[in-house]
């Protein structure tokens, strides 16, 4: 019976984790059926082999990992699973065997399926607080925080909890009645589901930290740019005097060359005008400005306001925002800065188009470039994190949007694909 024991613990396990992962119960279901077959396998073949003892949670949970099924889960989200299974299973371990030590054995086997079906069911009913799928990036961004929450403490709170709940019972006096048995089974389901909990409210605290901080950013933003428009608009007086002056004066060259940048300043800004949301022309306009300053010119040409993506501003933001700083950090190493960096935002059918060009150093492997930038944590740049790229890649792919690059002689192209907004979807 040990190994009907483990298949029932070990699939109840898998599908509580698979659930925090965002499975669908169906898939969840389908995945906690394979670990609990495998586990219940092995369990079976363990006295063929002369060994004694419960060895699921050292070793045949971690080995459900490596099972093709639900290819499409990342490690990150199989690391946290694995131990949520490990911390369930030894829950559920602890009340079967104290069912089976304490009642007859008519009414334990269906008690201990009860127990089972219940935690399944509490679990299910959880399903609603778990992260969401982007969770991660609620730590992208960091502040001034009375109670700081970070990425790692996640991870290690569920690793803490499983380790805990493993020897928990190894550290404790054997129940000597079923009413202990209770009490010991009640403070190791708190213990899990209170670290549950507290992982889903860390995770939705980052989350409304982050939409703070994206708030904040945006305001600033807009102040800017709005700033930027009610700086042009003051010094147009001045601009008029001074043309007024020179006509007056006769210097027709002077006037000439005063009026040719001043048309250069109102066209560059004329270009971003056009972009609805003024978050996004902000961000484009303080780019401009951060390449000027480097000697860089920025060349928009911009025949799409961006007002129908799928993205949310601060997505849309993050796409062009990294494209941009790639281009202005590899652009700024440059002896020869006269090509600039290109930004054309387009409309190309059923997407709307962000294309990035600049030139890059020589490269010894141009294929083997292009195909390592997109790797995370790769960086040619001191102090830069390598995420960018696979962030955009990341925020595209929730919308089965892409993002390319090609490689023409010494221009780079990167160019990100945005489903455009179907009329009568949710905004």
């Amino acid at each position: 019976m040990q190994y009907i024991h483990v298949f029932l613990c070990a699939a109840a396990a898998w599908y509580a984790a698979g659930l925090f992962i965002r499975l669908t119960p169906r898939n969840a279901a389908i995945d906690a059926a394979a670990a609990g077959m495998l586990c219940g396998l092995l369990a079976f073949l363990l006295p063929v082999a002369g060994l004694t003892g419960d060895w699921t949670q050292a070793v045949f949970l971690p080995l459900a990992l490596v099972l093709p099924i639900q290819k499409k889960v990342s490690w990150t989200d199989r690391a946290l699973a694995l131990p949520l299974a490990g911390g369930a299973y030894a829950v559920l371990s602890f009340l079967c065997q104290s069912v089976r030590a304490f009642l007859p054995a008519a009414g334990a086997f269906g008690t201990a399926c009860g127990l089972i079906a219940a935690f399944c069911a509490v679990s299910r009913a959880m399903r609603g607080l778990v992260p969401p799928e982007n969770w991660m990036e609620f730590f992208s961004q960091t502040g001034q925080e009375q109670f700081p929450v970070r990425r790692w403490q996640v991870g290690l709170s569920l690793w803490l909890m499983a380790a805990l709940e493993l020897l928990l019972p190894l550290a404790a006096d054997r129940p000597e009645s079923l009413a202990r048995a209770a009490v010991l089974g009640g403070t190791y389901l708190l213990l899990y589901w209170g670290t549950v909990y507290a992982v889903c409210l860390m995770t939705a605290y980052r989350r409304e930290r982050l939409t703070a901080l994206i708030d904040q950013d945006y305001r600033n933003e807009m102040q800017a740019f709005m700033s930027v428009i009610r700086s042009q608009r003051h010094d147009y007086n001045f601009h008029v005097q001074a043309l007024s002056g020179l006509v007056s004066t006769g210097d027709l060259d002077a006037c000439r060359k005063y009026l040719d940048d001043l048309v250069q300043d109102s066209a560059a800004m004329n270009t971003i005008l056009p972009i609805k949301d003024p978050a996004i022309a902000a961000l484009i306009h303080s780019f401009r400005i951060m390449a000027m300053e480097d000697g860089i010119k920025l060349h928009l040409d911009i025949q799409n306001d961006l007002s129908s993506v799928v993205t949310s501003v601060y997505e849309t933001n993050k796409v062009i925002g990294n494209l941009l700083q790639n281009a202005i950090d590899e652009v700024r190493t440059h002896t020869d800065k006269s090509f600039g960096i290109h930004l054309y935002i387009l409309k190309r059918g059923e997407n709307c188009i962000i294309h990035a060009a600049n030139k890059i150093g020589p490269k010894s492997d141009a294929q083997a470039y292009l195909q390592d930038i997109y790797k995370p944590g790769l960086t040619t740049k001191s102090g830069h994190e390598g995420i960018g790229l696979t962030g955009i890649r990341q925020v595209l792919s929730r919308y089965r949007g892409v993002v390319y690059s090609r490689l023409e002689d010494d221009i780079i192209h990167f160019i990100a694909k945005i489903p455009l907004r179907m009329e009568g979807d949710p905004l």
